[in-house]
């Protein structure tokens, strides 16, 4: 499942695996559909491709985008996730400290067992990484908790030697990660903890914000979007969580 703020480079990713030309820009077709889903044969396997919506989207709200993450994180099976979140970041130089509160909003919101579950994919860059650059990555990963130290770059627009090798090394990348979590995905339970643990912090934080009537809109799509994959008593915690992150987090999600 690729994860990554809107223009990281998720969709063009998602279409170097299917063999498509690379694209700039991700549309989703309705407010139902959580995310865009692909199968790309890869040598002997079959890979699923999820790319969500991005964070930082320009015309949806911090509360669907976030309600339409957590959707596409069991629309296959209601009990069970996927093997790897990708995450995906777009390289301008570095990481500000909003680049790294973003990773903390999903690790709030999928818990800290989760980390086990993230693989970072740098794209936008041209030619070799510099030490400096590689000591920038390491010090971004140690910071928002990813549990492997390893990463991988992928040029979307570089030529097709040079594409085909990242692609083999980042499937082979994720294969062990995979491998390394003894095949489990990432589950419901592992969700539904995180969020009560979410819940607690909210609570004890005291700024919980109530939805007014403008909130209407927002709410009737993200119940829509969370009702086919969670209980209906979880949504309404679920959708809260999402608008006190959605406002304690506003500036990194903008």
């Amino acid at each position: 499942m690729l994860i990554g703020k809107t223009g990281a480079g998720k969709t063009s990713i998602m279409n170097t695996f299917l063999g498509k030309a690379a694209v700039t820009k991700n549309s989703f077709a309705s407010d139902e559909a959580p995310c865009t889903t692909e199968t790309a044969p890869f040598g002997n396997q079959r890979l699923v491709l999820a790319d969500t919506l991005g964070l930082c989207h320009t015309s949806k709200s911090k509360e669907e985008v976030l309600s339409k993450l957590i959707a596409s994180t069991f629309q296959f099976d209601s009990e069970q996730g996927p093997h790897v979140f990708l995450y995906v970041h777009r390289w301008e130089d570095g990481f500000t400290t909003h680049d790294v509160e973003r990773v903390k909003v999903l690790r709030r919101i999928f818990g800290k067992e989760a980390m086990r579950y993230f693989f970072l994919l740098i794209t936008h860059i041209d030619g070799d990484l510099s030490g400096g650059q590689k000591n920038q990555i390491r010090k971004f990963i140690k910071k928002v908790g990813f549990k492997t130290q390893k990463y991988c770059v992928i040029n979307n627009r570089g030529n097709e030697n040079r594409k085909t090798k990242e692609q083999k090394e980042l499937v082979k990348e994720i294969n062990e990660m995979v491998e390394n979590n003894k095949l489990r995905n990432y589950t419901k339970e592992m969700f539904e903890h995180a969020q009560e643990v979410l819940r607690n912090q909210i609570q004890k934080s005291k700024t919980q914000r109530q939805m007014g009537a403008g909130d209407q809109h927002v709410a009737t799509v993200a119940k829509a979007l969370l009702s086919p994959v969670l209980p209906a008593d979880f949504v309404t915690v679920v959708l809260q969580a999402n608008v006190w992150l959605a406002t304690k987090f506003d500036n990194c999600l903008t």
